[in-house]
């Protein structure tokens, strides 16, 4: 099991266009994989907003970047703002459990 954190740093018009696309496209990619979460959270004050993604494997992630990778493909002009960073880690321990209210 492993984590992948993503940072941005948007202007306001591309915190909401992120805020946006995640919630178009990532969000139901992850929902449609067996093996992967995610938390997004934003400060909306700074622009500053963090991916946080869990996935049982390497394939549960591919899966879900997949997904992903066909919405977008069905829209390719949107704008998605570029992360400003990406990092990998491993879990060592969780409480998060199926269901757990958004």
């Amino acid at each position: 099991m492993y984590a992948q954190v993503v940072t941005f740093k948007d202007s306001p018009s591309d915190l909401e266009d992120g805020i946006a696309h995640v919630q178009d496209e990532v969000v139901p990619a992850a929902a449609a994989t067996e093996g992967a979460q995610g938390l997004w959270l934003v400060d909306r004050e700074t622009g500053e907003r963090l991916s946080v993604m869990v996935f049982a494997d390497e394939a549960a992630a591919e899966s879900m970047f997949a997904k992903v990778g066909e919405r977008r493909a069905a829209d390719p002009d949107r704008n998605r703002p570029k992360p400003t960073g990406a990092r990998r880690y491993e879990v060592y321990a969780h409480s998060l459990e199926a269901g757990v209210p958004a």
